[in-house]
Formats: structure tokens, C-alpha cells, sequence
């Protein structure tokens, strides 16, 4: 019975035995998976730094990459540009030298078909004035003692050096009220005024007729007055003239329209129809003969109802345009001293023809 109960005691101490070495293994056990667990994780841990590492690197590598990409596009995109801007500036200096070049021929070919122009007219205005002079020796003086034909010629040249835009009636008992006297037109090569062309002619008219034998009254001597056309008629009448002469040149917007023109009263003229007649045979008489004189194209002559200086008038009254300051050739002609001699010449002619002398 003893040595029974020794042996389940020595059971028992083997079982514990077994237990507790079966426990030290297992926590040993245990403890070497835990310090394998810890090295595998480690392990882990180190490899994932390491990639974390390599990606980083590889990150900053291609950064770096990318930005010398960048910074050789950028170089590149500069030196092409800068090619470019190096192109453009040669193409655009050596359209420059082009255009200038082609104006440069141009204003030469300019130039000398100007010379070659004004040598032209130089030889046709020499043509010309040997023609004048030929034509004006053909006249012979007309000399009359002073006053001695008893007619009186009232000469108006017209205009002034300053147009006066005041009112009066259009003629003896008209309501239509026109401006007293305009500024006139302009020689567009010679660039003289009118009125001054018109006193030119007037004050060698006056010589003209003088030395023909007729007393000679003038609206101005001087283009520095202020007389309207309703005060030149007056001047005419007061002076008991037998004809009033009215000096005008012509002006229009075509350079094309020519010629000396002559307007007179016609038979319908409200104011003064009784000198309609003997108005159109005065006018008739003077630009016959100027264009004959001075080889002006003839355009006849005008009647006319409303012009202030003719509806005012109690004498015969004829105004004569001597030609188109507004036209080249018309205008160097009338500033040609020749050709204002046969002008003249042509104009007391015409007079001459009326009171058939």
C-alpha cells in the first residue's frame, strides 16, 4: 500500500516534471518564434525602408532628369527663338532695303519725268511766247487824241482783296437780297487772286482805251477797297458812261473747263430788259475779238438775270471771264505779260467794233 502511494507520488512529480518542461519548451519555443517574429519584421522594416529609400531616390533621379529636360527645352526654345528674331530682323532690313530701294527708283523715274515734263512745257511756253510776240508785233497802235471819241468807259475789275458778305438787292426794287461782293476764285498754277488779276488787266485796259481816245472811269485802282457790285453800276451811271466793262475770271471745280465766256441782260431780265439788245452786240463784240486776240476757246455769250452788277446798271453792260483760272493752261496764260498785252489789245478791240470804229 506504501509502495503504492510512492508511486503515484513519483507519478505525480513525473507529471508535473513533464508540465514544467513542457511549459520552459514552450515558452522557449515562444520566445525564439517572438525573436524570430521580431528579426522577420525587422527584416521587413528594413526592406521597406530600403524601397522607400530607393523610390525616393529614384524620385529625386527623375526630378533631376526632368528639370535638365526642362532647363535643355528651355535653352533650346531660346536659341530657336532667338534664330528666329536673328531671321526676322534680316528679313524685315532687307525688305527695308527693298522698299527703300524701289522708292528710291521710284522718286528718280518721279524726278525725271518732272524734268522731262517741265523741259517740255519750257519749250512749248518759249514756242508760245515767240508765237505771242510774232502775233502782238502784227497789231498796230491805235493812237487817238485824249478823249476824243466822247464816249466814256466805265471799267470795273472785279472783287477786292477782301469779300464782303453784307446784303442788297439783287436789282431796283427786288426783295432777293445777295451778298455785295464775294472773294473770287484763284489761279491753280500761278496762285493769284483774282481780284488781282482782274485789276492787272483792268488798269492796262485803261491805258489801252485812253490812248484810243476814251475817257476811262474805274470802279478801284486798288484791290484794298470795300465797294459792293450795286456800287460799281452806281459809279458808271454817275459818271455818264456809255458802256461799263466788267472784268472777271472763271472757277470751277474741273480743271478740264476752258475758255473766255461774256455774260450779258437778256430780253427776260426782270430789271433791265431795254439794254438786253445793245448789252448782247457789246458783248458780242468783245469776245469775238479777245478770243481772236488771244486764241481763248470762244464760249459765247451768256444772258444772265441775276447778277447784282448787271441789274444795276443804266449802260449797255458786258462782263467778260477771261478765261478758267481754275484750268493750267488758261491760268499761265493770263499771267503771261505778252499774252495779257493781246488780252487787252483784244478787249479795246471789241470796244472799237461796238461803236464802229
Amino acid at each position: 500500500m506504501k509502495e503504492l502511494e510512492n508511486g503515484k507520488k513519483k507519478l505525480l512529480i513525473t507529471g508535473i516534471i513533464l508540465i514544467i518542461i513542457t511549459a520552459c519548451a514552450a515558452g522557449i519555443l515562444a520566445y525564439g518564434s517572438h525573436k524570430n517574429n521580431q528579426k522577420a519584421a525587422a527584416k521587413v522594416q528594413e526592406e521597406s525602408v530600403q524601397r522607400a529609400s530607393q523610390e525616393q531616390s529614384l524620385a529625386a533621379q527623375k526630378e533631376q532628369e526632368q528639370e535638365a529636360r526642362s532647363i535643355a527645352e528651355a535653352e533650346l526654345q531660346k536659341a530657336l527663338s532667338e534664330a528666329q528674331s536673328r531671321d526676322e530682323s534680316i528679313a524685315a532690313s532687307e525688305a527695308e532695303s527693298r522698299e527703300q530701294a524701289q522708292k528710291e527708283a521710284e522718286e528718280a523715274s518721279i524726278a525725271q519725268e518732272k524734268a522731262e515734263q517741265e523741259a517740255r512745257e519750257e519749250q512749248e511756253r518759249q514756242a508760245q511766247g515767240a508765237g505771242l510776240a510774232e502775233r502782238l508785233a502784227g497789231y498796230e497802235t491805235v493812237s487817238r487824241p485824249a478823249g476824243s471819241t466822247g464816249d466814256i468807259i466805265c471799267i470795273d475789275p472785279g472783287h477786292q482783296s477782301r469779300g464782303n458778305n453784307g446784303k442788297e438787292p439783287e436789282g431796283p426794287g427786288s426783295q432777293t437780297m445777295k451778298t455785295k461782293v464775294a472773294g473770287g476764285t484763284g489761279g491753280v498754277v500761278s496762285g493769284v487772286p483774282e481780284y488781282q488779276l482782274t485789276l492787272t488787266i483792268g488798269m492796262m485796259l485803261k491805258t489801252e482805251l485812253q490812248n484810243r481816245g476814251y475817257t476811262v472811269v474805274m470802279t478801284r485802282e486798288s484791290n484794298d477797297v470795300d465797294i459792293s457790285n450795286k456800287e460799281r453800276a452806281d459809279i458808271a451811271t454817275a459818271a455818264g458812261a456809255a458802256a461799263t466793262i466788267r472784268i472777271h475770271a472763271d472757277g470751277v471745280d474741273s480743271a478740264s473747263a476752258s475758255g473766255a465766256s461774256v455774260l450779258v441782260p437778256d430780253s427776260s431780265n426782270p430789271y433791265i430788259p431795254e439794254l438786253a439788245g445793245s448789252s448782247s452786240q457789246l458783248g458780242s463784240c468783245i469776245i469775238n475779238s479777245y478770243c481772236a486776240a488771244t486764241g481763248m476757246k470762244n464760249r459765247g455769250v451768256v444772258g444772265s438775270d441775276n447778277m447784282t452788277g448787271i441789274n444795276w446798271s443804266t449802260n449797255p453792260v458786258a462782263l467778260l471771264e477771261l478765261g478758267f483760272m481754275t484750268n493750267p493752261t488758261d491760268d499761265a496764260n493770263m499771267q503771261d505779260d505778252t499774252y495779257q498785252q493781246l488780252m487787252v489789245h483784244g478787249i479795246a478791240d471789241g470796244i472799237d467794233a461796238y461803236f464802229g470804229r
